[in-house]
């Protein structure tokens, strides 16, 4: 298969010319790119310098590909890749693919028509193009955020490369965004009993919603949609009464979850059933959250109450660490947080491990 190396070759001023190595034919070519970059550029303190060296990098990467391309198509007897229409509308494409997909896609939809103010071609989509357009999403969104926006992103880009409407995915080279992983803000089961404790001024619709969540794991915005079609009765709990179990399909994944309701989380839907005369229907949402403002605003108000960090997230959070608190299995934990991968739940075993170091720290300290 052909194969396009991108190679420096140093130059006697300390820059190194950036040139492509490949085979065509049997025969060895090295094709100069005119692009110079000086190597302690790479890791210089100075960001005009570090971005001039990534920028030029970025140029000769999307030069290689498209070199590659041209050798792949011939070595098959392909005929060149012929991009319909330059000037045809790039959003409207991503939106209809964007249509039958989840939440990500939809907030990307957003970013794009802010970033382009409604107007992108095919034509202008280009390695410079999405790489700026990491930098907007960079400037309004946390890092891991910035990493699932960019990967709808490429995964749109790569789709109109298979349907020729792109040479080349300009995304492939882009460097990617780094993550520091930072350990999930929960809270203990002291904590949760504090705020219990301390609700002054705090109405029910909010206050039972954060606690359900609490003990099962939802997010706010599942909360926000769960219905009483989405809670079902299967059988019977280890205390020999009528077992509930939530299965729902959640918002942000479009991934089922299925999460067997616990005694504290039968107790809060004991009390929302009591607001409705009669059966609930099963399309009649459980809880009746307000706007977001106004449950945020009560987050704020809750932890100068308690003096507490946290967000309504933390439920979530919560849930995650105090089912690894438990002794619950990793696995057992994954599904029912409704993770796709072990690798978003170790994270909350990570927890765990750190807690249990630092109370052997505390035994080791108090021995002397």
């Amino acid at each position: 298969m052909a194969r396009v190396n991108l190679r420096e070759k140093p130059l006697k001023n300390g820059q190194v010319s950036l040139l492509l190595d490949y085979y065509e034919h049997g025969k060895r070519y090295k094709k100069l790119l005119q692009l110079y970059v000086n190597p302690a550029d790479k890791t210089s303190r100075n960001s005009i310098l570090r971005n001039a060296y990534d920028e030029t990098y970025r140029q000769a990467l999307l030069l290689r590909n498209q070199e590659e391309q041209r050798l792949i198509r011939g070595e098959h007897d392909l005929p060149p890749v012929a991009v319909r229409d330059k000037r045809a509308s790039f959003l409207e494409y991503y939106d209809r693919m964007a249509a039958t997909r989840n939440a990500n896609w939809r907030s990307v939809h957003n970013h794009l028509h802010a970033f382009t103010k409604g107007t992108l071609a095919f034509g202008d989509v280009t390695e410079e193009w999405v790489a700026r357009f990491q930098d907007y999403l960079c400037a309004r969104l946390q890092a891991v955020t910035v990493r699932v926006r960019m990967g709808v992103l490429t995964t749109c880009l790569s789709q109109a490369v298979r349907e020729q409407l792109l040479p080349a995915n300009p995304g492939q080279y882009v460097r990617k965004v780094r993550v520091k992983e930072k350990a999930p803000k929960y809270l203990t089961k002291e904590q949760i009993a504090l705020l219990t404790a301390n609700r002054t001024g705090l109405p029910d619709w909010f206050v039972d919603p954060f606690l359900f969540s609490c003990h099962t794991g939802l997010r706010l915005s599942d909360v926000e949609s769960l219905t009483w079609g989405d809670i079902r009765a299967t059988g019977q709990s280890n205390a020999g009464q009528g077992r509930l179990t939530i299965v729902k399909k959640q918002v942000k994944t479009q991934e089922e979850v299925t999460v067997p309701v616990s005694p504290h989380a039968a107790e809060i839907l004991g009390r929302q059933r009591s607001h409705f005369q009669g059966k609930p229907k099963p399309a009649e949402v459980v809880f009746a959250l307000k706007s977001r403002s106004q449950t945020k605003r009560y987050i704020s108000k809750w932890r100068a109450l308690t003096g507490l960090d946290f967000t309504y997230h933390s439920s979530r959070h919560t849930f995650g660490t105090g089912l690894q608190t438990a002794g619950v299995d990793i696995n057992t934990t994954s599904k029912l947080m409704g993770h796709k991968s072990l690798g978003m739940t170790l994270k909350y075993a990570k927890v765990i491990d750190k807690t249990r170091s630092e109370a052997i720290d505390k035994m080791a300290a108090y021995w002397g």
